[in-house]
């Protein structure tokens, strides 16, 4: 007996996906999208999907969720034949399967690689003849391998026809004062394509931009919580105030009165902590620490709705 279906399912990504940590910001993310039900298939097999799917992207080193989700993978799966086969004690179910998974730009809805592999699997029944097959999912096939590869190089190649224009953008977005949003998108571009290096320059620019119009709020912020006598809570938010801002000089002095309500240990952990502003090359490092996490946050706090009829289509 012959039976087809696909995985149909509107979804939400971000209800799927884990955000990605500000750390993996600059990284090739491909965003793995499973829908939450499918006839035929339970929870587990579709978490064991997932799981399987997972381990192929974050082998080849690429993250499995990206903040902004501009490029997904995703499966197609389908059941085309099920046989019962008599046995002495039991009868045999056996299942065969194609599963199909492709890499896909959103914007543009275009596949950047694609890969289809036959799966066979047998139980004592179709649910655990389905649950074998998905098992039989090597993660370490060297054609997945490739097909991931296939996708990273048309990936960088697409970021390296649109770097001027990213960068452009994020200009207009800075004149504009939509700093975060600027932010952001300079750090969609990830560390392989050619032009990342003055992508980190710009950003560093917008960054700097962002605290001189953001300091002043700072600084009346750490003046609160002082005039509370929170004086870890008011260091915390001078800490935040960048040196190349014109707020960076009051702040100091502000520093100079916290530092000396707080005990010892805290003084420790504190003077370690002013030690970068005298390091430019921390300095540079914990800005570039703060726009990654301006980055992410800003596109958490946009979550795009995608249905996989759309990605199918």
């Amino acid at each position: 007996m012959k039976k087809y279906f696909t995985i149909f399912s509107m979804l939400l990504v971000f209800c799927n996906i884990k955000a990605q940590p500000s750390s993996e910001v600059g990284k090739i993310a491909l965003s793995v999208i499973l829908p939450e039900n499918v006839d035929g298939l339970d929870i587990s097999q579709l978490s064991k999907m997932e799981s399987k799917i997972t381990q192929i992207v974050t082998s080849t080193g690429l993250a499995s969720s990206g903040y902004n989700n501009n490029f997904v993978i995703y499966p197609i799966f389908a059941i085309y034949e099920t046989n019962v086969i008599e046995g002495g004690m039991q009868n045999i179910t056996v299942v065969t399967c194609d599963l199909s998974i492709f890499i896909k730009q959103v914007d543009n809805n275009v596949v950047f690689s694609s890969i289809s592999k036959q799966l066979k699997g047998s139980g004592q029944n179709k649910k655990t003849a389905l649950t074998n097959a998905i098992s039989k999912i090597s993660t370490n096939d060297i054609e997945f391998k490739t097909f991931i590869k296939n996708g990273k190089d048309k990936i960088i190649q697409y970021y390296e026809s649109k770097c001027q224009d990213i960068i452009s953008k994020s200009e207009g977005l800075v004149k504009m004062q939509d700093y975060e949003q600027a932010l952001g998108l300079l750090m969609t571009v990830p560390e392989e394509v050619s032009c990342y290096n003055k992508v980190q320059q710009k950003s560093i620019e917008a960054y700097k931009a962002y605290q001189k119009q953001k300091c002043i709020v700072q600084l009346q912020e750490a003046k609160i919580e002082l005039a509370s006598n929170n004086y870890s809570s008011a260091l915390n938010i001078l800490s935040q105030i960048d040196p190349s801002t014109p707020c960076f000089k009051e702040s100091l002095s502000l520093v100079n009165n916290a530092a000396s309500k707080i005990d010892v240990e805290e003084k420790k952990q504190w003077d370690l902590e002013m030690k970068v502003y005298n390091d430019d090359v921390a300095l540079e490092k914990q800005r570039i620490n703060a726009i990654k996490d301006i980055a992410a946050a800003y596109y958490k706090s946009k979550p795009t709705t995608i249905s996989y009829t759309y990605l199918i289509r």
